[in-house]
């Protein structure tokens, strides 16, 4: 665990890491979307409510694709790029394993950076300006008969995001940087148009959120987070039996 902080600021410190979280300023631009809605009632879900407004937010950088990319980027850097560079040499007499977690530990931080720092732009627009603009009453929480799919389909966006990066390290460590972007950017397509396509829908977490009145709440949290796990599980090991087969 000594590896994180170290490893971390080290993440922390490159240019794509800026990029990526100069994104969790989208939310305002949403001014510019919304000058012609009057009212939460015209506007939609997205209005009624503070958490309604960040999950708008994060779907909304979800479906640029452009986030991910980036991410993408900075997750090749730290496996692909410093192998061929021959930085983890630097490591050889430490233990595999506490390497490769410690790297992965800090990439899904600096996911965390990013949907935090998102978290708090949203905050500020929407009490800062969506309030005050359109006279709408101020709710933190989602409204009644919304939250249990925001909640969800929170859940399962970051979960996407963390299978993202496990999977991206897997292939980094063994191919080139633009293989495993592009493995990146098409499985974030795929779990984008996944959710439109009937039986194929069913295998990804980020589904269920859609069917919350088709299927109790419970129900729909379980699948989703199993299947989230799964997933995760797979990219994770596959990974990890890549990094400890490399030679450095």
């Amino acid at each position: 665990m000594k590896l994180i902080s170290p490893i971390f600021h080290s993440v922390f410190k490159r240019r794509d890491v800026a990029i990526l979280l100069a994104f969790s300023i989208l939310p305002l631009l949403t001014p510019a979307f919304s000058k012609d809605i009057q009212g939460a009632s015209q506007a939609g879900e997205f209005l009624s409510s503070a958490m309604a407004f960040f999950d708008a937010s994060i779907e909304t950088q979800y479906q640029l694709i452009l986030p991910s990319l980036i991410l993408g980027l900075i997750v090749s850097s730290v496996f692909h790029d410093e192998i061929n560079s021959g930085i983890l040499f630097l490591y050889k007499d430490l233990k595999r394993s506490s390497i490769f977690n410690a790297k992965l530990l800090s990439l899904f931080g600096i996911y965390g950076l990013y949907f935090g720092a998102t978290f708090l732009t949203s905050l500020l627009i929407y009490y800062l300006y969506i309030i005050p603009s359109h006279g709408i009453d101020a709710h933190f929480l989602p409204v009644t008969g919304t939250s249990s799919a925001i909640f969800l389909r929170l859940l399962a966006t970051v979960a996407i995001h963390l299978i993202l990066i496990s999977l991206i390290a897997a292939v980094s460590i063994k191919k080139g940087t633009l293989q495993a972007v592009l493995y990146g950017v098409l499985f974030n397509l795929t779990a984008m148009i996944a959710p439109l396509l009937n039986g194929f829908r069913y295998t990804f977490p980020n589904t269920y959120p859609n069917l919350i009145g088709k299927m109790s709440f419970g129900t729909a949290l379980m699948i989703s987070l199993g299947l989230s796990i799964l997933y995760l599980a797979i990219a994770y090991f596959s990974a990890r039996r890549n990094f400890n087969k490399m030679e450095f």
